[in-house]
């Protein structure tokens, strides 16, 4: 058992650990000076230097790291933060950028949708024209900075997302969703109906298999896809009624 000299002698270590913590608090000796941004683009530097803002000159020893990431993952265009005091005055915050995959368009409403399916910012005019234009009926909700909750949409954009990232040959210009059906409109022109979010694998790599077959001379000799049934494709040369917008 230690004795009453020994505990008196860590009791009293424990309260200068404590007056240098709550020194170090006040001081300005750490006081947050420097913010290093790694991984952003000017636009979205200058949003996280908003949210740090306030915490210039405040001491890094008492700083709370998760709140600053946080506060941070709100600004909807950043995926991952991860926020590191440098000390004695630098704040470093590496973040990874949300990758923008489709234009949302909701009759005259336009927003950027990201891979994740989160909705990052409103449509600027004359931006975006390399994504495809995934289109919606006025029923569904958008929220800046929120996923899409609609299933039907969510899968349009993981089918765009996969695309993208993918080998595929095919480049869709559009994707109407409705009634939980998806329809890619490639660069060609054709449709590609995909029927409802499921086996959507199955029915990429199907439809990637028969287009180019069917895609051949005399262009435009085929003007549907349909793969909703993945052993039971079926294509034509005329669009039904129905299927336009």
């Amino acid at each position: 058992m230690p004795s009453g000299r020994t505990i008196a002698l860590l009791f009293a270590a424990l309260m200068i650990v404590v007056g240098l913590y709550a020194v170090a608090l006040k001081s300005s000796l750490f006081a947050l000076e420097k913010v290093e941004i790694r991984g952003a683009t000017p636009a979205l530097s200058r949003q996280i230097d908003a949210v740090v803002k306030p915490l210039r000159g405040r001491s890094l020893v008492g700083l709370n790291g998760a709140g600053v990431e946080q506060a941070i993952l709100a600004i909807p265009e950043v995926k991952t933060v991860r926020v590191d005091r440098a000390f004695p005055n630098t704040l470093r915050v590496v973040v990874s950028r949300e990758h923008p995959v489709a234009v949302l368009r909701r009759g005259r409403e336009a927003w950027v949708i990201a891979a994740s399916g989160k909705v990052v910012r409103p449509l600027r005019r004359g931006r975006g024209q390399d994504l495809a234009r995934v289109w919606v009926p006025a029923s569904v909700a958008v929220s800046i900075g929120d996923p899409l909750a609609d299933r039907g949409v969510r899968t349009a954009i993981g089918v765009l997302a996969t695309l993208q990232r993918s080998k595929h040959s095919m480049k869709p210009t559009s994707v109407l969703v409705r009634g939980g059906d998806l329809t890619l409109t490639l660069v060609s022109s054709t449709e590609l109906r995909f029927g409802d979010a499921s086996e959507v694998a199955l029915k990429l790599a199907v439809a990637e298999k028969i287009l180019p077959d069917l895609a051949a001379p005399p262009a435009g000799s085929i003007a549907y896809l349909d793969v909703s049934v993945p052993d039971r494709a079926v294509g034509g040369t005329e669009l039904k009624s129905n299927q336009g917008r």
